[in-house]
């Protein structure tokens, strides 16, 4: 279910129009909507759970920040996916390891059949590891893009909104990652 299915537009704009009256408890509405989904995008984007929990407070304390230049002109989601990947970009910059924990492509481990066998489960986790490596393998653009898309599940054009470009740009990012991802996929098939 996305965000725009849990609030309605209108909900939406009433809570931003609050938020730049000054009225700060509409705050915690915001916060409470959002965290769960912000802080998903930032530990799949650094991988690194107290990472996020740090970058999380940044991002909201930017969005806090920011809300009274907010204009309407893109969803709230949007808005508020653009200034987490800015952030995460940021902090990208200033590091040199990436890492993409796998459970958030994936599922955690309690989405196992708990009926594998020791062989079973041992090809599950050789399968996710290469799985993890190709995806983190993409460059930030291309990694962006499928996150956006397929843990975010969010359209073309939303895309376009939080990465600032064409939608024909999220189109070509896409296909390119998906190909770079099969080429993948092809060398190691024996392994898969």
């Amino acid at each position: 279910m996305s965000v725009q299915d849990t609030y309605s537009k209108m909900q939406e704009l009433e809570l931003v129009a609050a938020l730049q009256r000054g009225e700060k408890a509409a705050f915690r509405p915001l916060y409470e909507q959002y965290r769960g989904r912000v802080y998903n995008l930032i530990y799949y984007s650094l991988g690194d759970a107290l990472l996020a929990e740090d970058i999380l407070q940044s991002v909201f304390i930017k969005i806090y920040r920011a809300l009274p230049g907010f204009r309407s002109e893109s969803s709230l989601a949007t808005w508020i996916y653009s200034i987490t990947l800015n952030e995460c970009r940021n902090h990208r910059r200033s590091r040199t390891e990436n890492y993409v924990p796998l459970e958030s492509i994936l599922g955690s481990g309690e989405d196992l059949d708990v009926g594998q066998s020791p062989d079973e489960q041992q090809v599950y986790n050789e399968r996710r590891e290469i799985i993890r490596q190709a995806i983190m393998e993409l460059t930030p653009k291309l990694r962006d893009v499928v996150v956006l898309k397929y843990l975010e599940e969010l359209s073309y054009e939303e895309i376009s909104t939080v990465l600032e470009c064409a939608p024909g740009t999220v189109a070509s990012r896409l296909s390119r990652a998906l190909t770079e991802l099969e080429t993948r996929r092809r060398r190691l098939k024996r392994l898969l």
